[in-house]
């Protein structure tokens, strides 16, 4: 008979993104959750995320006492190991199990007081190799780059899942809390304060987890420091507006630089557009060269004893479309020029189900 951990991982793998059987994953679930948690939670859930309760649901589906189940949930919330938002359809409080990752690691391990325990667990999770090959796991990617809004081609339309401000405008509240990949990792001097959050999931990290609340200027400007970081918008693949916003960087981020350490191209949905290099306007200073995240562009030195074809040249096939060249570059010879016009699915469900009817393993 499995026992609750065993339980437990069981549910948290009936989700488009699979859980991976890996001992590390096990001896994560152990330090996160109790065994009493464990079993509480997998006798009341089937899947993460979508299957979600309210206190009274879960005490008649488990037959206890509301008082113990209210004070199982917040506990479980206060740690960052579930969910708890207002639902639209009936307006009471809903909790739902979290994925482990997004979710579990970023909630739990990334916030709060940096623990010798959270230090045990992000160093199982760089053991556990079941991430990298899961996040690629579809031709349908989970994530998808956002361009730099100032330096897209002014003369095309722009799509609302194309704008950041779009997303930001349009939220009732907006919270900030650290990027648990920079927080762990630290390979760089970036900002770490700098993933975002919308609506109820921003009024749970605040609540619970040590986020803080934004206004939308302020917003505004966390996101255009973000990228005179040189770091890079990532979000989940859906036009609606998405639960949360990573700014990332190549060094420490698991998306990102699962992109270049695993040349795998289904980590991420690229942008719809591509760098145009003004010719004339270039000067051949190479900071987009040096600041693009991919690697994607670089100095094609001089063939041609004119000096012609001294330029800067761009691999399309690594760039993503994120607009770090154009937004640093000094002389502002840059343009992002649309080249595609791929929409994503509307909801974060049709995203689920995509991901899953294009698996590839």
């Amino acid at each position: 008979m499995a026992d609750a951990y065993e339980k437990l991982w069981m549910i948290m793998n009936n989700w488009f993104m699979k859980l991976p059987k890996q001992k590390e994953i096990f001896e994560i679930l152990k330090r996160m959750f109790t065994p009493q948690e464990a079993e509480f939670l997998s006798s009341l859930y089937k899947m993460p995320v979508i299957d979600s309760k309210t206190v009274e649901q879960a005490a008649e589906q488990l037959g206890l006492d509301e008082h113990y189940v209210k004070s199982m949930f917040e506990g479980l919330a206060r740690r960052g190991l579930i969910n708890e938002f207002e639902s639209k359809e009936d307006g009471k409080l809903h909790y739902s199990l979290l994925m482990l990752l997004p979710g579990l690691i970023e909630y739990h391990v990334g916030q709060g007081q940096l623990t010798d325990v959270k230090r045990e667990i992000h160093k199982l999770m760089e053991k556990y190799t079941g991430f990298g090959h899961e996040i690629t796991a579809s031709n349908y990617p989970l994530f998808r780059t956002i361009p730099v809004e100032e330096k897209l081609d002014p003369t095309t339309e722009v799509l609302p899942f194309e704008k950041i401000s779009e997303y930001i405008s349009d939220s009732r509240s907006i919270a900030v809390f650290n990027c648990y990949c920079r927080l762990l990792n630290r390979r760089c001097d970036n900002p770490i304060e700098v993933c975002m959050t919308f609506d109820s999931m921003a009024d749970y990290m605040v609540k619970y987890r040590g986020a803080r609340y934004v206004t939308k200027e302020e917003a505004l400007k966390i996101i255009r420091d973000c990228e005179d970081h040189g770091l890079v918008h990532n979000t989940t693949n859906q036009a609606k507006k998405p639960v949360m916003i990573c700014n990332c960087c190549s060094c420490c981020c698991g998306i990102l630089g699962g992109i270049i350490r695993q040349h795998n191209p289904r980590t991420l949905t690229k942008s719809n557009f591509l760098p145009q290099i003004n010719r004339e306007a270039c000067k051949l200073c190479e900071t987009c060269v040096k600041n693009c995240p991919m690697q994607a562009m670089w100095h094609h030195y001089p063939h041609n004893e004119d000096l012609s074809d001294d330029k800067i040249m761009i691999l399309e096939e690594r760039c993503i479309g994120c607009g770090i060249c154009s937004h640093k570059c000094p002389h502002d010879a840059i343009t992002m020029i649309r080249v595609r016009e791929e929409i994503p699915e509307e909801k974060i469900s049709g995203a689920m189900i995509r991901f899953d009817k294009e698996r590839v393993h």
